[in-house]
């Protein structure tokens, strides 16, 4: 061939290369350029072939059809990685679209939302454009048709990518997601088929608790990993410890362990969910169907047996419609603090602050159930609310006034063990003051945080429990529970959607009755070091 044909053929294979390198990304980070990624993608020869033998070049229409097609299956890649990375699995497309404006949300909330948003709308153009310039190359190519299609055959041949990486493969498997879907649906009608709550009658719900205030607060993104990791185990351990000598001292005892949470990196709300109804919700739709059914679970089951309920959730700017549907009489947004500081990253008031603010009434003709969202710990963990001692100017947030709202994020790993322990701390100091001595406290984790930031390690996350009343906890015998705030590093979790029915059955009855639900598991003394 001449010196210009050989430039054109090696203009066409390099587009099909960079652009087969393009259509078969990985959705893990480490398989990329590996022999599986970077070969031709059959289509792309089969398209290259096509058009050498054709008598004419396709044109522009043919061309921008084309790029554009290849551009979404390069998205519905991209979408692998990016929930790979952030949440442990690959993209449902019939779920996450739905999950767009709480990912706007966090974006927004965050220093630079706006430039954010022009960035990523930028990076999309850009690889539209990319797509379109390398077919272009590709297509318009002008080589001789023999020799090229040769060459072409042999390298598909010896270094073709899997079929799976292929856009025919994209689609293939993006189908079988939406009938995982479809499957999705019809276990969650089985699983609302079954209320262990309906039965019951209401002086049986809860009946060891009578009385007492009841405390569930949940701590953002805190999962095991906090405990293990190096990167955040020193001072998430040293506040664990701090605070089981203040609370050991104080009168309290402690069992803690794990729980399985049903989602990894955000999408705290399905998690919330999950331990509510009793029913494992790691998608929005299976939410939706429960609320639907009207299973409100736990904070029903709490109304129905005489407790008032309530639900401080801070990270919530705009009313909270689902609030009434999982049966809180009161909720507490955003907007009823007087807090008037900064935000800090999505967070929108210190967690000291927002535990400062609230002023229960623990004295009612009722027990108070108190639902907490403590958000201090939520990405991207900078900047983070410096302590300050109690005394004017948290509750109107005067006491920031004057923080440096400079954010970092050379190291978000730290930041993120830092904001556990400050969450941890705040959450601390305000069960020693104002928690009322008879009152159960449940301490959990929704769900680890991104993979990236705890290495990792799975979907387990921490729960405490506390309490003044030793034979309330001597009710929970049989869990994987260890004495003392420190879970041990082997406990074998117990699923969020059990935990509800757990607690249940240990706490209905008196005397226990009910078999505990994991009767072959033995409950561990002594402490284990994070």
């Amino acid at each position: 061939m001449a010196p210009r044909s050989i430039g054109s053929a090696l203009i066409g294979l390099a587009a099909l290369l960079a652009l087969s390198l393009l259509l078969g990304l990985p959705a893990i980070p480490g398989d990329m350029l590996t022999p599986d990624h970077r070969g031709p993608v059959l289509e792309l020869s089969v398209l290259f072939a096509a058009a050498l033998l054709l008598p004419r070049r396709p044109g522009k229409v043919a061309i921008w059809t084309l790029s554009i097609f290849c551009w979404l299956i390069l998205l519905l890649r991209l979408a692998d990685l990016v929930s790979i990375l952030t949440a442990g699995r690959l993209f449902e497309p019939a779920f996450d679209p739905a999950l767009v404006p709480a990912l706007w949300d966090v974006l927004a909330r965050g220093p630079g939302g706006l430039l954010v948003g022009a960035a990523l709308l930028a990076a999309l153009t850009g690889l539209l454009c990319l797509c379109r310039w390398l077919m272009g190359l590709m297509l318009r190519a002008s080589p001789p048709a023999l020799p090229t299609l040769v060459i072409l055959a042999l390298l598909t041949l010896l270094t073709m990518q899997p079929l799976t990486h292929g856009p025919i493969g994209v689609l293939w498997d993006q189908g079988k997601r939406w009938q995982a879907a479809a499957q999705l649906e019809a276990g969650m009608a089985e699983a609302l088929s079954h209320d262990p709550a309906a039965s019951l009658p209401d002086d049986q719900i809860f009946a060891a608790l009578r009385g007492r205030p009841l405390i569930l607060a949940w701590v953002e993104s805190y999962g095991q990993s906090a405990l293990t990791d190096p990167r955040q185990a020193g001072p998430v351990g040293d506040r664990l410890r701090a605070m089981q000598r203040s609370l050991t001292e104080a009168g309290f005892h402690i069992r803690s362990g794990l729980v399985e949470s049903p989602v990894i990196g955000g999408r705290s709300w399905l998690a919330h969910g999950t331990l509510r109804a009793g029913i494992r919700q790691d998608q929005p739709l299976a939410q939706r169907m429960v609320l639907a059914a009207g299973r409100c679970g736990l904070v029903c089951a709490l109304h129905r047996a005489g407790w008032r309920t309530q639900a401080a959730m801070p990270g919530l700017t705009l009313p909270w419609l689902e609030g009434p549907a999982w049966g809180f009489d009161k909720v507490l947004n955003r907007p009823t603090f007087a807090y008037a500081g900064p935000s800090y990253g999505w967070s929108p008031m210190p967690d000291q602050a927002m535990l400062a603010s609230l002023s229960p009434d623990w004295s009612g003709p009722r027990p108070l159930y108190l639902e907490i969202v403590l958000t201090s710990s939520h990405a991207p963990w900078s900047p983070l609310p410096a302590w300050k001692p109690y005394s004017q100017g948290l509750i109107d947030g005067s006491a920031y006034a004057e923080d440096d709202l400079t954010t970092d994020y050379t190291d978000m790993a730290a930041a993120y063990g830092r904001s556990l322990d400050y969450s941890l701390r705040a959450l601390g100091d305000w069960v020693m003051q104002e928690v009322p001595e008879d009152a159960l406290i449940i301490i959990l984790g929704d769900h680890p945080a991104l993979d990236w930031i705890s290495s990792g390690q799975g979907d387990r996350v921490p729960i405490h429990i506390l309490s003044r009343d030793a034979s309330l906890l001597d009710r929970l015998a049989g869990l994987d529970l260890t004495q003392g705030m420190l879970p041990a590093a082997t406990a074998k979790p117990l699923p969020m959607w059990e935990v509800f029915p757990e607690l249940l059955a240990r706490f209905g009855p008196v005397p226990l009755q009910s078999p505990p639900i994991h009767a072959d598991m033995h409950e561990k003394a002594g402490e284990a070091g994070p």
